[in-house]
């Protein structure tokens, strides 16, 4: 036992410590850090800090109130009133300010404003003016109503059997299982690469005779893809951890974000699903490894297993219309895509338990039969050095 234990270190620590995973590891959160300061950016460039002018033939205005506090990275704009269109047109023409609105005295009753301009205003500007307007509308209305109003409503969408919910207000909700699911992928497919390369160079200099000498073929392939495991495990920890940063930071900034509920209920299904999904794909990676003489062999033949793992996003739509259809429960039964599958489907329904069961179940036997498959290729690999094995040889009892 300790010997097997000795193999994962190695094949953990030889992954984990060297300089192209650690950039793996940090490039995802960078990369999202660095868009998020882009769009950041890009709205606080496109945001015009001059004020907003505006002519009131109506009354509204006389005693205006402050428009609403805008939500960061948007800017406040002033509003300047004017006594008549030349003055104001005066300023703009001087670039003084962007814009002026026309209030007409029928205001009230036909809603109607006019905005002149020399360069299109931009959206922010007239989402700020527009607020500005109903704060004047709903200034003699009590504060819980008149904030009611202009916050607006948070309208929940319910299917008749409760199987559904969704909310304008709560898309996170759906949107992080959808992240959650893209991040393990892309934790898997890195971590279960290492170790289909790492077994194809074992079998080219022969280091696995070597090593059989201490531990047997199966043993050795459970190591690996215990320490496969582990290597996806550290990536997904940091990655969820950036990820926690992010919304308890965010949440300051974007109360959008504070809407985020994670449950208990939920984390458990995802993790019950992903281990054994993983150690399948982790023992196939191997398996296919242990089979080809060269790692550019390994590649071509990995788009056979993470298609599959793919597929269920191409029926995203699918799922959200109907997610509990035929093609979403086989899906879901079926070992390549069950994990992404029930992952999509537990952020538009709640999935039956016998379905869930079901899933698992499928997806620990094909873990056990994956880790098995990948000692038996990796014990005909030694005899086989220099040469591909057959798929037909390692699933048969045929003697080599």
């Amino acid at each position: 036992m300790i010997k097997f234990w000795r193999v994962a270190w190695h094949e953990y620590s030889r992954h984990v410590f060297r300089k192209r995973f650690l950039f793996a590891l940090f490039s995802v959160p960078i990369l999202i850090i660095f868009m998020v300061i882009l769009v950041i950016a890009m709205i606080i460039m496109e945001t015009s800090v001059k004020p907003v002018g505006y002519v009131d033939y109506s009354g509204l205005l006389a005693e205006a109130v402050a428009p609403p506090r805008v939500k960061w990275p948007d800017q406040t704009i002033p509003m300047l009133a004017y006594k008549d269109e030349t003055i104001a047109n005066a300023d703009l023409q001087a670039g003084k300010i962007q814009a002026y609105y026309i209030i007409p005295e029928d205001y009230l009753k036909s809603g109607a404003t006019k905005v002149i301009y020399l360069d299109k205003i931009k959206g922010s500007a007239e989402r700020q003016f527009a607020s500005f307007l109903k704060a004047n509308l709903l200034s003699n209305q009590p504060s819980d109503i008149a904030n009611r109003i202009i916050n607006g409503n948070d309208i929940i969408v319910r299917s008749t059997d409760n199987s559904r919910e969704a909310s304008q207000n709560r898309f996170i909700n759906i949107l992080m299982p959808i992240i959650a699911g893209i991040l393990f992928i892309v934790g898997m497919s890195t971590s279960s690469g290492y170790l289909m390369q790492s077994v194809v160079e074992e079998k080219e200099n022969r280091t696995m005779e070597i090593m059989v000498t201490s531990v047997s073929p199966n043993q050795l392939m459970s190591s690996k893809v215990i320490a496969d495991i582990l290597v996806g495990v550290t990536q997904l920890v940091v990655w969820a951890i950036f990820v926690i940063l992010v919304l308890v930071i965010g949440s300051n900034y974007f109360p959008w974000l504070r809407d985020f509920k994670f449950s208990g209920e939920m984390t458990g299904i995802i993790l019950a699903v992903m281990i054994p999904a993983f150690i399948m794909i982790s023992g196939l990676m191997a398996a296919v490894g242990a089979t080809v003489s060269e790692a550019s062999e390994g590649q071509q033949i990995l788009g056979l297993f993470t298609i599959p793992i793919w597929l269920p996003y191409l029926f995203i739509g699918v799922f959200i219309q109907n997610p509990n259809s035929p093609l979403a429960i086989a899906m879901s039964l079926f070992p390549l895509t069950a994990p992404m599958t029930i992952t999509l489907r537990l952020g538009f329904t709640t999935i039956p338990a016998w379905q869930l069961i079901a899933s698992v179940s499928i997806l620990v036997i094909s873990a056990i039969g994956a880790v098995w498959l990948a000692g038996r290729a990796f014990h005909l690999g030694m005899l086989r050095y220099g040469q591909r094995i057959r798929w037909k040889e390692v699933i048969s009892h045929q003697k080599v």
